[in-house]
């Protein structure tokens, strides 16, 4: 095949992935009555509530599509930003910030829906991942804090139990709330890494949240493929894979080069790090901190 009509070839596939779906316009010039709040309007769909003309009659394929639609919430647009979320991820997230949000499914809802399948699928291969496992120490760590072994006066502490069972349970049971809660130091690492303005391109805190939210149901659903085949939940994705698809994702979002995406995108998982340690580090020590203080009062 010629150079030249590959090259051409992959402008024109480029261009379309950036377009994305362009929805038709519709001139329905019809007079219509709102079978909902009875007024008068011309086009698909009421002035005054937002309901359809097509008010069609119950029938059995209503009825199934009303069922899973009641117990999934899903519309025809989960399943098509599932399908751009491999083939165009960062110009799906440009175009769903920038308003086109008709086509696509809410980021936060979607993370949640597939993190409630994914937690069901592990319930059905993998259910041991999901039961608390016994905590052993292998050695005491001889830490003296006001005449106390500080290691096993924290193990033994019934108020840093508590917390820790809360945290195990909420997180072990929900893998879309584990993820969420991630979800705020990668968005303001990536304002970080990429606050110098490249092609005129910026984003808020917000945002870059959502921009987030699309990337962890992109693995979530590549955790959902390779479930059945690694048969652990433990395993998760690979870094190296989360790597790519970040890439991938910002590459779009910011109209970069590839090289400059890949230093970024290195620069914003450094920045994550050290956030993520940061934050646990000062929870600890405020648990800790609390958990003593209580002990001390229950003493006096």
């Amino acid at each position: 095949m010629d150079i030249h009509r590959t090259k051409a070839y992959v402008r024109l596939h480029s261009r379309k992935n950036q377009k994305g779906k362009i929805l038709p316009v519709y001139t329905n010039k019809d007079v219509h009555v709102c079978a909902n709040c009875s007024v008068v309007y011309e086009g698909l769909f009421c002035n005054n509530c937002g309901q359809s003309c097509h008010t069609e009659k119950f029938t059995y394929k209503s009825v199934i599509k009303n069922f899973f639609g009641g117990l999934t919430n899903i519309d025809q647009g989960f399943f098509f930003s599932i399908k751009e979320l491999f083939i165009r991820p960062g110009y799906m997230v440009r175009d769903y910030i920038g308003g086109r949000r008709v086509l696509y499914f809410r980021p936060l809802q979607m993370l949640f829906v597939l993190g409630a399948i994914y937690m069901l699928m592990v319930q059905a291969i993998d259910p041991a991942s999901l039961k608390e496992a016994p905590v052993s120490v292998a050695k005491e760590l001889e830490l003296e804090w006001g005449g106390r072994n500080l290691f096993k006066w924290v193990t033994d502490s019934p108020f840093i139990q508590s917390v820790y069972g809360v945290i195990k349970t909420l997180f072990s049971s929900n893998k879309a709330l584990e993820i969420v809660c991630t979800l705020p130091f990668l968005a303001l690492a990536t304002q970080w890494a990429f606050r110098k303005r490249v092609n005129k391109v910026h984003y808020n805190l917000v945002e870059l949240f959502f921009v987030r939210t699309y990337a962890a149901s992109q693995l979530l659903i590549v955790s959902m493929i390779m479930l059945p085949f690694t048969g652990d939940a433990s395993k998760g994705t690979p870094w190296w894979l989360d790597f790519i698809f970040s890439v991938w994702i910002y590459s779009q979002l910011f109209n970069t080069k590839l090289s400059t995406t890949v230093k970024r995108t290195v620069l914003m998982y450094l920045y994550a790090g050290v956030l993520i340690v940061a934050f646990v580090v000062l929870a600890l020590a405020f648990v800790v901190v609390l958990a003593w203080t209580l002990d001390l009062y229950k003493v006096n």
